[in-house]
């Protein structure tokens, strides 16, 4: 399984000024001005798809630096972050305009997350209804209570499908009938796969919905592993930092800031062998340096240097600026071109879309498609079960039983996979299809688009048969075999270059299910046809298998 974020020795440093001009003057003079922060330092762990982690730690520990890293907000002082698929950040009033109105805040949004006019005006009203906020959604967010900014901002995120979402402390505002309704409808997402980061403060809400747990201890990771192992030494934590004194929290807050003002590390009250001794005397350092970085500055005045001066060294500063960063003003510039441009094609794919006969089944068996990126397949009618396997988009499984979660707002339905193994997934995930279009025509469709009708043929004749009887030839770089357990060919997938998501749509009709920019399927009437997008809705590769009888 291949993991969804990675942070790899990952450190954030601000630069703290006490006045306006040490701005300027610490460009001039690089690391003269200004004292070093920083905010997290070090970071590595490895998250994997339906992973759930609750970041902790007490206020000023990183958390929101945290989390504004995996959404790319900003971007790392030094190390590496990779991000597997898109990352949304649910917090508080995050990324709202307060002088627009709450519709208007939908549309900038998702412009900016670059969904065109048609896909925001469908995804509007699930938004809006989500929200639940009445009239007010027409009303500037500067009236906006807390409650009401999280709402919206929340019913923006999960709405538009991310595949990692990061929750900074979104539902510690609010009634809790919304609470249970995020809760809800993030279990949705923790059941389709998707990873989910939930910084917190409410140990209780923690512990009901995350398995994992990442500790933050002044900008570094203290501890990382699955709930029942680190909350409660956090809890132990948090105990023992109340019991001190006024006198030793001060000084252990003390020794925060002055370890998180060096790159090397520093010895806390917490490292093994740390005595009060080596606190006071870094703490006194620590105001000595203070002292002696007062006194320079203060022998060095700007009413010294004329006013020419100063104007010559802010125009430098300034075409030093526009120099430097002038390749990432045009990509912005140029990404914003694309992202208000709306697609011609996709408005008329519902009127062209071909009639095509429906067949009746003939057996009566209940088969059902993923109609999401992945999902997980559990050895229980349970969130907290073992994840056995892993289901992807446009897979199809017989449902052998049906079961009510008595705690939460699932249906699980237990399906048939591999070698007669059976498990539990949630209803969420999986849809009929009914609609069958001719396999004929969609082979011929298909061909039209430069796609061999020879190719297509001999491809699909594949299709369970054993291993031993496929040719050497299909070995390639351009099709893909994936074998059952009896080591027949279950399906293939071949690659393709040049063909536009408008162009199956325009000969295929819409598809029967579709998930956003990745991927979508036509169900015919012999085989299942997926479709695979790019960023750029370009097709990438096609999936053909066999339909279930």
């Amino acid at each position: 399984m291949s993991h969804s974020v990675v942070f790899n020795n990952v450190t954030k440093r601000y630069k703290m000024y006490s006045k306006n001009s040490e701005k300027i003057l610490d460009v001039i003079i690089p690391k003269g001005y200004g004292e070093d922060f920083y905010a997290l330092q070090n970071i590595s762990f490895k998250a994997d798809p339906g992973d759930v982690i609750g970041v902790v730690g007490v206020n000023g520990a990183g958390k929101s630096t945290l989390s504004n890293l995996i959404t790319g907000v900003i971007p790392p002082t030094s190390g590496n972050i990779d991000i597997k698929g898109d990352a949304s950040l649910i917090a508080i009033a995050s990324g709202l305009d307060n002088q627009l109105t709450g519709r208007e805040n939908i549309e900038l949004k998702c412009l900016m997350l670059g969904f065109n006019k048609k896909e925001i005006k469908e995804l509007t009203p699930q938004i809006i209804e989500f929200a639940d906020i009445g009239k007010f959604i027409d009303q500037p967010v500067k009236k906006y209570s807390s409650g009401m900014k999280s709402r919206l901002g929340f019913a923006i995120s999960v709405n538009i499908d991310p595949d990692v979402l990061v929750i900074d402390e979104a539902l510690s505002v609010g009634d809790q009938t919304f609470t249970d309704k995020c809760l809800n409808k993030m279990n949705e997402f923790k059941e389709a796969g998707k990873t989910i980061f939930f910084i917190s403060h409410s140990m209780s809400q923690v512990k009901k919905f995350c398995e994992k747990a990442l500790w933050l201890e002044a900008g570094e990771v203290k501890q990382y592993g699955p709930i029942k192992e680190v909350l409660p030494q956090y809890e132990k934590f948090l105990k023992e930092f109340k019991a001190m004194s006024k006198e030793d929290q001060k000084n252990f807050k003390q020794m925060i800031l002055e370890k998180r003002s060096k790159e090397n590390k520093i010895p806390t009250l917490t490292d093994e062998g740390s005595s009060s001794n080596e606190v006071n005397e870094l703490f006194d350092d620590h105001l000595n340096r203070q002292a002696r970085g007062g006194r320079k500055r203060k022998r060095f005045r700007l009413k010294k240097l004329s006013y020419s001066i100063l104007c010559v060294f802010v125009l430098l500063l300034l075409a030093f600026s526009v120099y430097h960063y002038k390749d990432e003003i045009k990509g912005a510039m140029s990404n914003s071109k694309k992202t208000t441009t709306v697609p011609k094609q996709e408005e008329k794919n519902k009127d062209d879309k071909k009639e095509q006969p429906i067949v009746v089944e003939k057996d009566k068996k209940d088969i059902r498609y993923v109609n999401a990126k992945s999902a997980f397949i559990r050895k229980e009618a349970d969130l907290l079960s073992e994840g056995i396997s892993m289901a992807t988009f446009g897979g199809s499984y017989e449902i052998e039983d049906e079961q009510k979660d008595p705690n939460e707002d699932i249906d699980w339905l237990k399906v048939k996979f591999g070698n007669d193994q059976s498990g539990w997934i949630s209803s969420k995930v999986l849809s009929k299809v009914s609609n069958n279009l001719d396999d004929k025509q969609i082979m011929s469709d298909l061909q039209t688009l430069q796609i061999s009708q020879e190719s297509i043929d001999s491809y699909t004749q594949l299709i369970g048969k054993p291993k031993s009887e496929v040719p050497h030839s299909f070995n390639d770089n351009n099709l893909e075999l994936t074998y059952s357990d009896n080591d027949e060919v279950q399906n293939l997938t071949f690659k393709l270059n040049g063909i536009m998501r408008e162009d199956i749509t325009n000969k295929l009709g819409n598809p029967d299910l579709e998930v956003k920019s990745y991927s979508m399927l036509y169900h015919g009437t012999e085989y299942d046809y997926v479709f695979y997008l790019s960023e750029l809705n370009e097709i990438t590769e096609v999936g053909i298998s066999a339909i279930k009888e």
